[in-house]
């Protein structure tokens, strides 16, 4: 996968959750908006699964998403009413799973299999599916089905737990995954670190105005 079709992912993960969030806060009768939303996780764990592959430097991506997550979370609290941790730090734990599997030695693999077994008990949102999901993208280009079929099963379990099959229709994200041929254009490094709590902050605003 490119870089431009990378950025094309990276876009639909953010319209896609902005999407989301205009919903839940707005308008939450209004089932589309959340149907349409349910895309952009696994988007974003996508991208995260790939910045892993392709980061030059672990410590200092694995950094950034760590800080963009210690920035957001009190204005994701502000905002939704949340104790939990947001997305951001369900994301830096899925990227250190995925890399300590990837060192290919038996210790790195046992620090991933325990950051999964972990994330079971993690009081993050989206929790061990979140993780599972970031870990599964990691094997997308050599093991689709095995990726797509995992996917299905943690989701499938996940719609059991919230006793809702909305998340279902995160499996549509898949259609997007090879799409971007052609284009010329990258988002800036830091463009969705700042978007996340910027977007909330927004959100925020209009509702204590309107």
């Amino acid at each position: 996968m490119t870089r431009e079709q990378r950025t094309l992912v990276q876009v639909f993960a953010a319209l896609t959750m902005l999407v989301d969030h205009i919903g839940l806060i707005f308008f939450p009768n209004q089932i589309w908006l959340r149907a349409v939303g349910r895309l952009s996780f696994p988007l974003f764990a996508f991208g995260i699964a790939e910045g892993v592959a392709y980061t030059r430097s672990f410590p200092r991506y694995f950094g950034r998403i760590l800080l963009a997550a210690v920035v957001s979370q009190p204005i994701y609290q502000l905002t939704f009413g949340r104790a939990d941790g947001n997305p951001l730090f369900m994301l830096a734990w899925g990227a250190l799973a995925v890399w300590c599997w990837r060192q290919e030695t038996a210790a790195g693999r046992t620090a991933a299999g325990f950051l999964l077994f972990a994330a079971f008990w993690g009081r993050v949102s989206y929790g061990a599916y979140g993780v599972w999901t970031v870990f599964l993208f990691a094997i997308y280009h050599q093991r689709r089905a095995v990726c797509f079929y995992g996917q299905a099963a943690i989701t499938i379990l996940y719609c059991f737990k919230t006793h809702s099959t909305l998340q279902m229709l995160s499996l549509f994200a898949f259609g997007i995954l090879g799409s971007g041929r052609g284009m010329r254009q990258s988002l800036p490094r830091y463009a969705l670190y700042v978007f996340y709590p910027l977007h909330l902050l927004a959100l925020w605003g209009i509702r204590m105005v309107a």
